[in-house]
Parts: C-alpha cells; structure tokens; sequence
C-alpha cells in the first residue's frame, strides 16, 4: 500500500500493477481496466456535478465514449480523440481550482484507457489526489485517502477475478 502521507502523482503503484499484469492490448482484462476506472470516476462524479454542473456533460461524455468502446461501437482511435477535449477543461479549471481538476484529470486517464491499458493507473492516481487536495485541512485526510485507495484495490481484484493471466 502506498504511504499517503508521501504520497506523489509521480510515483507509480506497485501494487495495482502487481494485479493486472499482464494485460494485452484490446483484450479482455483491457476493458476490466476501463470498466474499473469508470467506477472509480463514478465515486466523485456528483461531488464534481455539485460545483461544476455545465461542465459535468464532459465527464460524462467521456465516460459514455468510453462505454462504447467497451461495446465495440467505437473505434479506439474515435474515442481516444474526446481526451483532447477533457484535457482542455482540466487546464481551464486548473487555472483557479486545482482540486477539481484532478477529477478532470482523472476522467481523461480513463477516457485514454482505450488506447493504453496502463493509464487506468492514473485514474487511481488522480482520484486520491483529489481526495488529498479536498479534505487537506481535515485530521484524517491520510486515513480518507488510504480507505479509497484500499476500496480501489479490491474493487480492481474483485473484477480481475476469474480472469486467466
């Protein structure tokens, strides 16, 4: 488990890569990764919705991007395109509001999920940074980060489960 108290977006996560290894592109465990993302993105969403409720279409347009894909409905050089769009309201909110962002941010590495497997990675990453900037004046900020972190593990071995590795 990660320390929160150092914890960094700039550090990788040994352990949910220990989980998914190793996943091909386009394969099953692929869309596992997308699907567990989209959960983890749902978490925060009414939070976002709640403070930025004209812009929450984005996010949400992302995500059913990103459920296409899944389906097959989409290509994913189709879906990929739509992270240039979120990317750019993650660097308009940015400009005043660094903790929102982070779910922006975190929506994007979802979204681009379709293209590399591995940027399910950041989804966690972004969505405990969120946690981290919201409740930064809150005692147990360290202890709220570690139960998502904790939830986004089991969840993520919870869906990998049954699957052939």
């Amino acid at each position: 488990m990660l320390d929160m108290k150092n914890f960094t977006l700039t550090k990788h996560d040994d352990e949910l890569f220990a989980i998914i290894k190793p996943v091909k592109q386009y394969s099953t465990e692929h869309k596992i990764l997308a699907k567990w993302g989209i959960d983890c993105l749902n978490r925060f969403l009414s939070i976002f919705e709640a403070k930025y409720p004209s812009e929450s279409s984005i996010i949400h347009t992302a995500i059913e991007t990103l459920q296409k894909w899944m389906n097959g409905e989409m290509k994913m050089w189709d879906a990929r395109k739509y992270t240039y769009t979120v990317l750019a309201l993650a660097r308009e909110i940015e400009k005043n509001d660094k903790t929102f962002a982070q779910i922006v941010r975190a929506t994007s590495h979802c979204l681009a999920t379709c293209h590399v497997p591995t940027h399910f990675e950041g989804v966690a990453m972004y969505t405990v940074s969120f946690l981290k900037h919201f409740y930064k004046n809150k005692e147990n900020v360290f202890a709220i980060m570690e139960e998502e972190r904790k939830w986004q593990i089991e969840h993520l071995k919870l869906l990998m489960k049954g699957v052939s590795k």
